[in-house]
């Protein structure tokens, strides 16, 4: 049925007294037939509806269909909107249709990658997106994917043609060459939903623009009403965040705890949270978000191994007085080079799926999909061959020493090791001769393990042990728990 005959069929309602009349709630479920409903892999209701000359694809239970279904309703009865529990039966039955008789359906979050295209969401009133494959980019006014929007998320300009990566620098603090290309590897990667991202860590002291810098990147792709936040204060909450928007920036940070390190790994690399839903003993609410994401602080942000080995850190200049840009301008300007960078970024992006199917490496680092996705990038970007990963390589290495020199455990097992190439041992004979390499006021205080504890902190660096060549091996017997440590040419 389509929206005229709906409204058709009321009008017979109330003008034949011999018909019954149909409630507000059925009319209705009536005016909202010509609409495509679904669900998502968790269970979320949609509705794909048709406004003006294009679709919309809302949640059910949302504001905006709440609206669009009032709006029908006034089309073919101008005394007054539907009660407010008729609204509600009418939900109920849209949200059963959905999940029961709909189709399940992946919802996109501004980037969709199907197949061998990436589809960029505009965000904009006309519900366009831009679909990139090995042959190009072009603008769509009926996407083939479903993209649902959050309040916060705002328009990208039209991609055009002519532009260059290069003019982004005008925008953005960076120290030299190499940590710009650091930049814009991570900007191709957010391209890539399906693949793990690097966590991009912006550190710099006061007055290095590092929250300017941060909210132009992440306004390049996914520009928001809501730029920069603080780090929300648990899992789900920063869960929470992640399901409403792409890119998320977090500003002004000074270190965080165990527990947001790792939450922050799994935004990075993939990973799930189930939390009881609000008002309910036992239904759970299932969050599972894989998404780019900034840190910027003036002091080293990152000090766990694990965090540190999924991020490019990079460490902003300071700005003189005379330096300085006004920041109105800055944007002003921003705004008139957007739509260049933006279809500079689209073209890069199109090369590298030509070419990433025959793209190898002969060592893969932690986020090896990244590494793959940027050395396929190189030509595009007029590059030269594999200078990529060499750059990605000293990033890591400096990320890695800064891990070490935060961690005064790490620091006096390596100083432990450089004394003694070969060291065998249990827990409690680990932690008292490695406090030799450390002050008393270190080993006092909770950054120094107990026995108990040291088998799972060295798991936990082993990593970054592994990046300086000391190999970490534990074993175990009936009688004994022993741990060896040993310096080795080169760890394979």
């Amino acid at each position: 049925m389509t929206i005229e005959d709906a409204m058709n069929e009321y009008d017979d309602a109330i003008t034949n007294d011999a018909k019954e009349k149909k409630t507000q709630s059925q009319v209705l479920v009536g005016l909202a037939s010509d609409m495509e409903l679904f669900h998502n892999e968790l269970g979320d209701s949609f509705a794909k509806v048709r406004v003006g000359n294009h679709f919309e694809v809302w949640p059910i239970r949302s504001k905006t269909l709440r609206l669009i279904l009032t709006s029908r309703y006034l089309n073919i009865t101008t005394d007054k909107a539907p009660g407010g529990q008729a609204m509600e039966d009418a939900l109920m039955v849209l949200e059963v249709r959905a999940q029961f008789h709909g189709k399940r359906e992946t919802v996109h979050t501004r980037i969709a990658e199907i197949d061998d295209s990436i589809f960029l969401d505009l965000c904009n009133s006309d519900w366009q997106v831009v679909q990139i494959d090995s042959n190009g980019w072009r603008l769509l006014v009926d996407s083939p994917v479903h993209f649902s929007r959050s309040k916060t998320m705002k328009s990208l300009p039209i991609p055009v043609v002519g532009g260059s990566v290069e003019e982004l620098k005008q925008f953005i603090n960076y120290k030299d060459e190499d940590n710009f290309k650091l930049i814009i590897a991570w900007l191709l990667a957010t391209f890539k939903e399906n693949s793990p991202f690097p966590i991009l860590t912006i550190q710099g002291e006061q007055g290095a623009a590092k929250s300017t810098t941060t909210k132009i990147l992440r306004s390049i792709i996914d520009p928001s009403q809501l730029p920069l936040r603080g780090l929300p204060k648990d899992e789900r909450d920063l869960s929470i965040a992640a399901k409403h928007t792409w890119i998320l920036a977090f500003d002004n940070l000074s270190g965080f705890s165990a527990a947001t390190s790792d939450a922050l790994c799994k935004l990075s690399t993939g990973g799930g949270l189930a939390t009881r839903k609000l008002h309910s003993d036992d239904e759970e609410v299932v969050f599972n978000s894989m998404r780019p994401t900034i840190l910027n602080g003036i002091e080293d942000i990152a000090e766990r191994h694990d965090l540190l080995d999924r991020s490019i850190i990079i460490n902003l200049p300071s700005i003189s007085d005379s330096e300085r840009n006004d920041e109105k301008e800055l944007w002003e300007q921003f705004h008139i080079k957007h739509s260049r960078v933006l279809g500079a970024l689209c073209e890069v992006v199109s090369k590298a799926i030509k070419e990433f199917p025959t793209t190898k490496l002969d060592n893969k680092p932690r986020l090896a999909d990244f590494a793959l996705w940027m050395t396929a990038a190189e030509k595009a970007l007029g590059w030269n061959e594999r200078e990529f990963i060499d750059i990605y390589d000293r990033n890591r290495e400096q990320a890695i020493d800064q891990g070490i020199e935060l961690d005064p455990f790490a620091l006096a097992i390596v100083e432990l090791v450089e004394k003694n190439s070969v060291w065998v041992g249990n827990a409690t004979q680990l932690v008292e001769q490695a406090a030799n390499y450390t002050d008393g006021e270190t080993r006092k205080s909770k950054e120094w393990p107990t026995p108990r504890k040291v088998r799972n902190r060295l798991r936990r660096i082993n990593p970054a042990l592994k990046k300086k060549n000391i190999l970490y091996i534990e074993w175990e017997n009936r009688k004994t728990k022993t741990m060896k440590l040993e310096r080795l040419s080169k760890i394979t």
